[in-house]
C-alpha cells in the first residue's frame, strides 16, 4: 500500500455541504487522494460532481454497487483503499456492508443505521471483517476535549456527580421541508432518517460527546421526544434525564427549533473537587471551576490548526474542520498500522451501535412516559 491512500466516496453530490467537508478534510493532510466516487444515485449528477473535482469519467460511477464492483477489478496499486459514506441514514449500513465485504476500509457519517436492530446486525459484519471501520463523531477530534478526557480520567475533578450536554440549533424552526429544502427534506422523512429526527441528527453527537469525555455510561433515562413545529413528521426537540453508571445524574437536550441559534453546543461536568465546562463557541478553551469560585482557563495552541482550517463552515469555528481532519488522520494511521482498536480512531462501531441504542431507548421512554434501563 502506498503512503498516499486512495479514497472513494459514496454520496456528496452537487449541493452536499457535508460531502465537501469530508472530501476537503480527508485530503488536507495529503495523506489521501480522492480517486473515485458514486456521488449520486443519478448518474448525470454523479458525473457533474466528479468532473468538477477533476476525476476521470471512468472512475465516476452511477451507483455504489457499480463503484465497488469495478474498483474491485482494478489492481491493488490503482483501486481505492477506503470509502467515505456521506449518504442519508437509511443507506449507511447496506453501503458500508458492501464495501467491507469487498475488502475496502470504511469511514461513515453518523448516525450509524436506520434503527438499532440494523446496527446490531451490522456490528457482526464489522467484527468478522479484516477491513477497518470508523465513524465521524466530529467533536471527538477537538484537542481540548481530549485534554478534558485526560483531566477527568486522572481524577482532577474528583468523583463525577453531575453531567450536562446541550446542543441547540434553529434551522428547523420553520417547516422548510415543505418548501423543498434539500437537507431538511430527508432529515425530516422517517423513511430516510429512521425513527429519530433531531435526536439522530445531533442528539447522537451530544450523547457520544457526553459519554466519551466523562468516561461514564448512561445506565437509565427518562426522555421527552417531541415534535414542536406543526406539520412535521418526526421529532425536532428532545430533553432527557440521565442516570450514569456511577450514580451521577445528568441531562441531555438537543433541539433544532431554537430560533436564531446556529451551533450552540456546550458540555458541563461537575465532580466533588471541580467542574469542567466546554463550549463550541470557544472550542479551543476549557474552564475549570473550583469550590472557592476560582476559575482556571486551559487553552490550546493555534498552531494545532492544519490546512483544513481555511474552510469556512457556517456556524462552526475553524476547529470544526480541524477536528474532522484529525479524525481522518487517525483513521489513516489505523489502516496503515493494521491496529484493530481505538488507539487511533476517535469513534468505532461500538460508538455507532450505542448511539442507535440511545435513540431507541429515548423514543421508547417518551412513548411509554417512564424511565427506561439502557
Amino acid at each position: 500500500m502506498s503512503s498516499e491512500l486512495k479514497m472513494g466516496m459514496i454520496g456528496g453530490g452537487p449541493g452536499s455541504m457535508i460531502g465537501d467537508i469530508h472530501r476537503i478534510t480527508a485530503t488536507a493532510s495529503k495523506k489521501a487522494k480522492l480517486v473515485c466516487g458514486a456521488f449520486s444515485a443519478k448518474k448525470e449528477k454523479s458525473l457533474e460532481k466528479g468532473k468538477d473535482l477533476g476525476l476521470d469519467d471512468s472512475r465516476i460511477y452511477g451507483s455504489y454497487e457499480e463503484m465497488i464492483e469495478k474498483e474491485s477489478l482494478l489492481s491493488p496499486e490503482d483501486r481505492m483503499d477506503f470509502v467515505a459514506i456521506v449518504t442519508p441514514n437509511f443507506l449507511h449500513v447496506k453501503q458500508a456492508k458492501a464495501a467491507l465485504e469487498a475488502g475496502f476500509h470504511v469511514i461513515c457519517d453518523k448516525p450509524l443505521a436506520f434503527d438499532y436492530y440494523e446496527a446490531k446486525e451490522f456490528q457482526k459484519v464489522v467484527e468478522n471483517t479484516k477491513a477497518q471501520f470508523a465513524m465521524t463523531y466530529t467533536y471527538r477530534g477537538y484537542p481540548l476535549l481530549e485534554k478534558a478526557e485526560e483531566l477527568i480520567s486522572s481524577g482532577h475533578l474528583g468523583e463525577i456527580r453531575k453531567v450536562k450536554v446541550d446542543y441547540s440549533q434553529g434551522w428547523l424552526s420553520q417547516l422548510i421541508e415543505a418548501e423543498g429544502h434539500k437537507q431538511a427534506s430527508w432529515r425530516t422523512d422517517p423513511e430516510k432518517s429512521g425513527v429519530g429526527g433531531t435526536i439522530a441528527d445531533i442528539g447522537t453527537h451530544a450523547f457520544n460527546l457526553l459519554e466519551s469525555v466523562s468516561g461514564l455510561k448512561v445506565k437509565s433515562l427518562m426522555a421527552d421526544v417531541s415534535i414542536l413545529v406543526d406539520g412535521r413528521k418526526i421529532d425536532d426537540d428532545t430533553n432527557v434525564l440521565l442516570e450514569m453508571d456511577n450514580g451521577a445524574k445528568g441531562y441531555l437536550s438537543c433541539s433544532q427549533i431554537c430560533t436564531g441559534e446556529d451551533q450552540d453546543l456546550s458540555l458541563h461536568i461537575y465532580g466533588s473537587k471541580a467542574g469542567l465546562i466546554w463550549n463550541h463557541n470557544e472550542p479551543n478553551e476549557i474552564t475549570i471551576k473550583y469550590p472557592d469560585f476560582k476559575e482556571e482557563k486551559i487553552k490550546g495552541l493555534d498552531h494545532e490548526l492544519g490546512e483544513s482550517h481555511e474552510i469556512h463552515i457556517p456556524g462552526h469555528s475553524p476547529y470544526f474542520t480541524e477536528a474532522f481532519q484529525r479524525i481522518y488522520d487517525g483513521f489513516y494511521d489505523t489502516i496503515q498500522n493494521g491496529i484493530d482498536n481505538d488507539k487511533f480512531v476517535k469513534a468505532n462501531i461500538n460508538d455507532g451501535v450505542r448511539g442507535m441504542q440511545f435513540i431507541e431507548k429515548a423514543i421508547q421512554s417518551s412513548r411509554e412516559k417512564k424511565w427506561v434501563i439502557f
